[in-house]
């Protein structure tokens, strides 16, 4: 009989406590019985062994790549440099990919099938984040959780595996996913005007055994910067600083900070950092930009600064209206949605699906339609574990359950930590946007009027960046509260 997702989840952790219970019985034997140290210094060969040689079905040789850390320029920007941005320090860490270019790897242009499945990823990775503290607003990157997380997949095996694919692309295998997220990253334009840039990058444990297939494969399709760091306790606080430095710069300073602290068994840490910096194709004069009022979900009148504007592309259904307004070069737009009056927000998003938004989106006529877009910022976080779990990949999380015997062939490893954290500032220049995403890999066996239309935003909507060759949302968030 086919187990409901409740049964499934049950099952899972059943069986973690199990094995929990049988981890600890077995810890107490050893420890009475003066194994324990055998038992450790017998690892400890092993890991040794297995760093320097690789079971035969992984015999491939260590060849590093990936992109050189793109600094971005402030010329022709909507934003100054962000407040925070800092020069990048890398003293602990060793940067593994100088000089190398990626092997060629087979890649798929994206295409209904996947456009469809991201899209889906997109609407639900939203709502699921909106039930953390949905009445303060929310904003995540889809585009930056898939890129870090489908890095991650490409070590998972079995049943994490399958869930993970199930999670990231529907009904897409890993290898599809690999093909389709590499060629829609390479694809997404960025000009002068209008910059968008992405990177990856990997820190390792010093003499942990990681499989180099695993260290290639992300190197190969998603450009991934490989970097060793020490991941002791003595050297913890540096090897931090040092990732949210290179997360500092790649973000132009908009995220400084991604993790707070590393986990005294994390091994591995792999990210995602997106930047959007682009000024608008048709920007506001000054008598275009004028005081107004936010009516706010709880109900407070915010005064905020309101831009006019009269736009083109319009959409509606029964249920809502939104606007397209175009950055420069039309490659990426501003699109916003507002549901009908008195809709509550959060029950709107939590309606929508893939498909509904795919089919609003595509309603998109040419007509006159007369906007008041507020000024805003926002900044987010959203500790993704939870998230991630509902949508359905818990195992990934569990100590004892998660099989990622595709990354390293030691099977105590786990999904400790992921955190993906946005910001966003939206002014009469343009928008500057950014997302990181970062996942932490733990082995919990180490011890360490006459117009048409009117659309004004003076109370709650959704709002997104979107690539307008696809319409997937390069950032999907709802706005509550003016900050």
């Amino acid at each position: 009989m086919r187990r409901t997702p409740a049964q499934a989840k049950a099952e899972l952790e059943r069986r973690y406590n199990a094995r929990l219970a049988a981890k600890r019985k077995r810890n107490d034997r050893l420890f009475k019985s003066g194994g324990f140290l055998a038992l450790f210094l017998a690892m400890t060969l092993l890991t040794v062994g297995l760093a320097i040689r690789t079971p035969e079905e992984h015999t491939s040789h260590p060849i590093y790549s990936g992109n050189t850390l793109e600094q971005t320029s402030s010329e022709a920007s909507s934003e100054e440099p962000g407040e925070n941005s800092r020069p990048i320090r890398m003293t602990n860490s060793k940067n593994l990919m100088e000089g190398i270019t990626p092997m060629s790897v087979t890649k798929k242009n994206p295409d209904d099938t996947f456009i469809t499945a991201q899209m889906d990823f997109a609407v639900k990775l939203l709502q699921q984040s909106l039930k953390k503290d949905g009445a303060k607003g929310a904003l995540v990157s889809p585009l930056s959780a898939q890129l870090c997380l489908a890095m991650v997949a490409n070590g998972a095996n079995g049943e994490t595996l399958g869930e993970m694919e199930k999670v990231l692309g529907g009904d897409l295998s890993l290898e599809q996913l690999n093909a389709y997220l590499s060629a829609y990253a390479e694809s997404l334009p960025s000009t002068e005007k209008t910059k968008l840039i992405l990177n990856n990058g990997i820190w390792f444990k010093e003499g942990y055994p990681f499989y180099t297939d695993f260290l290639q494969t992300n190197a190969d399709y998603y450009g991934a910067a490989l970097y060793q760091a020490p991941f002791t306790k003595e050297t913890m606080e540096a090897d931090l600083g040092e990732i949210n430095d290179w997360v500092n710069t790649n973000t132009d300073g908009m995220i400084p900070k991604l993790f707070e602290e590393l986990d005294e068994h994390t091994v591995m840490v792999l990210i995602n950092t997106l930047l959007f910096d682009g000024t608008w194709e048709t920007g506001y004069d000054p008598e275009d930009v004028m005081d107004g009022i936010f009516y706010s979900y709880s109900g407070k009148e915010q005064t905020v600064t309101m831009m006019t504007s009269i736009e083109s592309l319009y959409f509606a259904d029964e249920n809502a209206k939104g606007f397209l307004k175009y950055y420069d070069g039309k490659d990426y737009a501003f699109a916003a949605i507002l549901p009908k009056e008195g809709t509550d927000i959060l029950e709107y998003a939590n309606s929508l699906t893939g498909a509904s938004l795919q089919s609003l989106l595509a309603k998109q006529k040419e007509t006159e339609v007369f906007v008041r877009l507020p000024k805003f910022k926002f900044e987010y976080s959203i500790d993704l574990k939870p998230v991630l779990t509902d949508m359905g990949m818990p195992s990934a999380f569990m100590e004892g359950l998660a099989d990622f015997s595709q990354m390293s062939p030691v099977r105590s490893l786990y999904i400790g930590e992921v955190v993906q954290k946005t910001a966003i500032r939206l002014s009469p220049a343009g928008t500057k946007a950014a997302a990181a995403t970062g996942v932490g890999m733990d082995d919990y066996g180490i011890i360490n009027s006459s117009l048409q239309s009117y659309i004004i935003l003076n109370r709650p909507f959704v709002y997104m960046i979107l690539d307008t060759k696809t319409n997937l949302p390069l950032f999907i968030g709802v706005m509550t509260e003016m900050a």
